[in-house]
């Protein structure tokens, strides 16, 4: 009877150790998601300058508005980039913020995205953090919105000609909401806008058009593709290539359709069997909406994942959209969820 107590109590103290292991867990987990919180803003901004996105293609569009951006009335004036989801909008204005010549035009830049539940408070904060010299969080979060809107147009009309970039904005309130806080100093300072609706560009524009961005064409689709699989041209035998083409057609110019395509390509290696699956699904016949095409093509790219990797992809979901993801952040929640098994090293 004693031996059965020992045992048992044996058991509760090692449930007992456990447990405090699990919660220290959790704390930590908790303390420092709260600190990656804090710095959000500010990581974003920082990063953001320095990584720019390698781009094929749009050579000409990119060249377009980099003109339009320097060159034209003293104004201030509204450029708008227009185009469906995937088609490189984003890419295009990131390698036109961190353009050598950009930089070197403009005094100060700054960036935000709006997305379709736009904050306005988040957007100036976001606009603070790129411009401020040194800013402080907590006061910050303490001043109203419209106080927040004051600081940001006193700090661009002490600092130059800028350059701000308002990222997948979707509405005239959107846009209603913000425009006050840009003021004309008639310096050449310039507002370029990344928007799906093209009724919300005209709405926005200072008289100049806004660019309707094109769909990649074949040697530019085959070019994304081929930087993305074929690293080494002499890797894969010749019927991969023709595959390849085939695939990069069957894409339809979609930037995004394709670099997903290419993840599942890459990943499969030289198997034949799987080109050729994919080559068969990737298909315009499927819709004659790029939309659903897109999505199409990113179902394609999940359902060739190994079993263990579906949800850790589907979990994306849970966050909203435009939302910056930290890579620990996101490990330790799938860890917490039971998608990842931690292994203990051994020494």
């Amino acid at each position: 009877m004693l031996k059965i107590q020992f045992q048992e109590l044996i058991t509760f103290w090692k449930l007992h150790f456990l447990l405090k292991q699990v919660v220290g867990r959790v704390d930590s987990m908790v303390n420092k998601w709260k600190d990656v919180e804090a710095h959000n803003l500010a990581f974003t901004s920082t990063t953001s300058q320095h990584v720019v996105e390698p781009i094929v293609g749009h050579k000409n569009e990119f060249e377009m508005m980099q003109d339009q951006l320097v060159r034209g009335a003293s104004e201030l004036e509204v450029v708008s980039i227009v185009g469906m989801g995937g088609i490189g909008k984003t890419t295009l204005a990131n390698k036109i913020y961190n353009d050598s010549f950009i930089m070197s035009h403009f005094d100060v830049r700054a960036k935000a995205t709006v997305s379709q539940e736009h904050c306005v408070r988040n957007v100036l904060l976001t606009l603070l953090s790129c411009i401020s010299v040194k800013t402080d969080e907590s006061d910050d979060k303490c001043q109203e919105d419209g106080q927040l809107a004051y600081r940001l147009q006193k700090l661009l009309k002490g600092r130059g000609r800028f350059l701000v970039v308002i990222d997948d904005i979707w509405t005239r309130k959107a846009w209603d909401d913000i425009k006050l806080c840009f003021p004309d100093c008639n310096n050449g300072s310039r507002i370029l806008m990344i928007t799906r609706n093209v009724e919300v560009a005209e709405y926005a524009s200072s008289g100049i058009p806004p660019f309707q961005m094109c769909l990649m064409n074949f040697d530019e689709s085959w070019s994304l593709l081929y930087e993305k699989v074929f690293v080494v041209r002499d890797s894969f035998p010749p019927e991969f290539e023709q595959l390849g083409k085939l695939i990069a057609l069957k894409c339809g110019g979609l930037p995004l359709a394709i670099v997903a395509t290419a993840g599942v390509l890459s990943k499969s290696g030289k198997t034949l069997n799987v080109w050729r699956s994919v080559a068969e699904n990737v298909s315009l016949a499927v819709s004659t909406d790029l939309e659903v095409q897109c999505m199409t093509v990113l179902a394609l790219s999940y359902h060739h994942l190994p079993r263990h990797l579906k949800p850790c992809s589907l979990y994306f979901a849970i966050f909203p959209e435009d939302e910056v993801i930290f890579v620990d952040k996101h490990v330790e929640l799938w860890v917490v969820e039971g998608f990842l098994k931690v292994e203990e090293t051994k020494c």
